[in-house]
């Protein structure tokens, strides 16, 4: 597509984890616009029909697997299955992120900050660092032979701020942004960049429970006067993912100035 044409996605190969809904689903559909073929990671597999539906519009090359990112053997196995369809891989989106779960009426914001079980807790960070670890490494020895990465991982603006009501969440989300740091550092020298994404409150299937006061707020502190889209996540993501690229291991707040420091 045209407003791509510079970001060098035509023959890329992407893989997109959460690419079921919201931001992941998003992202495949952005990158298969540009020309990519993407690779679909997610848990379930009946939520990645619609985006590989989506992404078959603009690219023939779409391939849509059952992975756990948290699971070691699920994610070496969804990553070999990419090389053997695809022969490479080029970008990988680290998008797959868990909620906490809430009955109606409850607010994430208030109830829960010191009544979360160890391993409510430590499920936060199975995803949201132990995932983006886990799919790091399995992608590396592809991007190291080919001189070439782009890893975007997508974190949070408040793990920086720590204002949220699930310490679990807030903390997982801080892991994944210095971690994303800490790769970068590392294997920068073989031509890969780690840089991540921070969204503010998004509009996803992630947040149908939550209350509508909790969007009003957000939107009337939001300079840019509403709350962002899953497509507002996936364009700042795919800036990260070109080819001509000399950033890395940067984070990158998106929440229309709610968020400003």
């Amino acid at each position: 597509m045209a407003k791509y044409e510079d970001y060098g996605f035509g023959g890329r190969v992407a893989i997109i984890t959460g690419a079921g809904t919201g931001i992941g689903a998003s992202c495949a559909a952005e990158l298969a616009k540009g020309g990519a073929k993407v690779a679909l990671f997610g848990r379930r597999t009946a939520p990645l029909q619609a985006t590989t539906d989506e992404c078959l519009k603009y690219t023939d090359g779409v391939l849509a697997l059952s992975v756990d990112v948290s699971d070691k053997a699920s994610v070496t196995e969804g990553v070999k299955a990419v090389i053997d369809a695809f022969g490479r891989i080029d970008i990988l989106v680290n998008n797959a992120g868990i909620e906490l779960k809430v009955e109606p009426g409850q607010s994430r914001y208030e109830e829960f900050f010191d009544s979360q079980e160890p391993e409510e807790y430590l499920e936060f960070f199975r995803v949201h660092s132990l995932g983006h670890y886990l799919m790091n490494l399995a992608v590396l020895p592809a991007m190291k032979e080919q001189g070439f990465g782009r890893v975007v991982n997508v974190a949070s603006v408040l793990g920086l701020d720590g204002s949220y009501g699930v310490p679990g969440y807030t903390a997982s989300k801080a892991g994944a942004i210095t971690q994303t740091k800490a790769f970068a550092r590392r294997y920068g020298r073989y031509g890969i960049t780690y840089n991540a994404i921070l969204p503010g409150l998004v509009n996803t299937p992630m947040k149908d429970d939550s209350l509508p006061e909790e969007f009003d707020i957000v939107k009337s502190i939001t300079p840019l006067g509403r709350i962002a889209q899953p497509v507002d996540i996936a364009r700042a993501v795919l800036f990260f993912a070109q080819q001509d690229l000399f950033v890395t291991g940067q984070s990158l707040i998106v929440s229309g100035g709610g968020n400003i420091y």
